[in-house]
């Protein structure tokens, strides 16, 4: 899963801009892209959190695979992120997942870190088990974990896939005016984790408006895509059949499906990059490697810690993704269940919600 990272310390305006686009997990105060509603409003609980990565995943890089199981499979991935601002800030992670049939193991580690206490500090844990109709979120750092039911994602994203067909019965669903994602292949292959793969890229174009600007001044705002992709038969399939299987579980496929471009671009959790990579539900295969850039046409010059095309274009935000391992070595249980000795840590509100705690790992 691609870091979707906030500007931290840039100006008022291009905070505005990077959060309204994107759809962050925290709104600062500002504008949205002109006709495509408002980001998330607070930070998200881990369970809120599940039902947006199950749709997000829902749409990355989804080709048609069979549905069977083949085997065991290990992932490595490299991800560098990288934010405009007054103090443009850089952020490099590894990103390790197993998958063995209903089971999903990811851990997320920060690159870079010097001492070892920030490294487990920062270390992060999640595994995935449909087979028990649950994920466990591990906190290796208080030797604890969380198990979050996939029973309040599903009815939030049937609820929500519901909201939008029947706004588009009632005609009050806000009109498509989304240019259609662009997508062409590049006619070139490259190797990726000893994988021939083939390019592609995905353009979205849409106009933003912000009040910091000149009254009445429209940007151009293109969020691109060029993804490097692994024709069926590798073992990236199974990470691929695995997030299929969630995105059924959890409906966020029939989320995705319901609404038209604008609605989810409105749509919490989700922003304009969900429409992007709904898209990339048509191209078969798994992606290994994508260079995933937010850009700006007509920002005004003078802006510090914001880098410029030739043309002048600002790119604001850039990630960039490589699989660095893909192998089909056979896993041990230990991986998808909570190290030994780890305490169950509930959330304090389920007991007031009257949820179903789900069944131990």
């Amino acid at each position: 899963m691609r870091l979707l990272l906030p500007f931290l310390d840039g100006k008022p305006m291009q905070r505005r801009i990077a959060w309204s686009i994107m759809g962050r997990s925290t709104r600062p105060p500002g504008r949205v892209p002109a006709g495509c509603g408002v980001p998330l409003d607070r930070t998200q609980t881990p369970s809120k959190t599940l039902g947006i990565l199950a749709a997000i995943v829902a749409a990355f890089g989804l080709g048609a695979l069979a549905d069977a199981a083949r085997g065991d499979a290990r992932i490595e991935v490299r991800e560098s992120s990288w934010s405009a601002g007054q103090t443009p800030v850089t952020v490099e992670a590894l990103v390790r997942t197993w998958v063995r049939g209903p089971a999903r193991r990811i851990e997320n580690q920060l690159l870079g870190v010097v001492s070892d206490s920030a490294i487990q500090a920062t270390r992060f844990v999640q595994i995935d088990r449909l087979d028990r109709d649950s994920s466990y979120f591990v906190r290796p750092a208080e030797a604890a974990y969380i198990p979050i039911a996939y029973a309040g994602s599903r009815a939030q994203n049937r609820d929500r896939a519901a909201h939008f067909r029947a706004a588009q019965q009632a005609e009050t669903a806000p009109r498509d005016t989304l240019a259609p994602v662009r997508v062409a292949e590049l006619g070139r292959t490259r190797v990726v984790a000893g994988r021939e793969c083939r390019g592609y890229v995905l353009d979205l174009t849409f106009a933003y408006r912000d009040t910091a600007l000149t009254a009445g001044t429209e940007l151009v705002g293109v969020l691109s895509d060029t993804v490097w992709i692994a024709p069926a038969g590798s073992p990236a399939d199974e990470l691929t059949r695995f997030e299929r299987e969630l995105a059924r579980t959890t409906a966020a496929d029939s989320l995705f499906a319901a609404g038209n471009a604008v609605q989810l671009a409105q749509a919490r959790g989700l922003g304009l990059v969900s429409v992007l990579q709904r898209a990339l539900r048509d191209l078969p295969g798994s992606v290994l490697a994508s260079h995933f850039v937010n850009l700006l046409r007509g920002l005004p010059r003078g802006l510090s810690g914001v880098e410029r095309l030739p043309d002048g274009t600002a790119v604001v935000q850039r990630t960039v993704r490589e699989t660095t391992l893909l192998d089909a070595a056979a896993l041990p249980d230990s991986l998808f269940v909570p190290p030994p000795g780890y305490r169950r840590a509930e959330r304090g509100a389920r007991a007031g919600r009257g949820e179903k705690a789900p069944p131990p790992p």
